[in-house]
């Protein structure tokens, strides 16, 4: 089905947004004292897709700049291949709009 693409896809540009939003995050705070990082565990849905939770370290804990700039170009990667696949299906769905129409 046409739609099941999109949404999967859509599901992990919304996953890597929240992914860049905890990197910026914990660089914005890491010289906060006594600062817990948020952590983002991503998943599979049962129904395609994915998704991500956010939560925030139980104690205290050094950032990495370097692994939160690793994981932000991660997400950036993740988002380029969800928005193809979005607009690779927009495409399918146009031309089968032009076969019906």
């Amino acid at each position: 089905m046409p739609g099941e693409p999109l949404s999967i896809a859509l599901t992990g540009i919304a996953s890597a947004t929240k992914r860049v939003e905890a990197v910026s995050h914990n660089i914005a705070n890491l010289q906060t004292e006594d600062f817990r990082p948020l952590r983002v565990r991503q998943s599979s849905r049962a129904a395609g897709g994915a998704i991500a939770e956010v939560e925030r370290a139980p104690q205290p804990e050094p950032v990495s700049v370097a692994g939160e700039l690793i994981g932000a170009e991660l997400a950036g990667v993740q988002a380029k291949a969800s928005a193809r696949v979005v607009g690779i299906g927009l495409e399918v769905l146009g031309s089968l709009l032009d076969i019906f129409a």
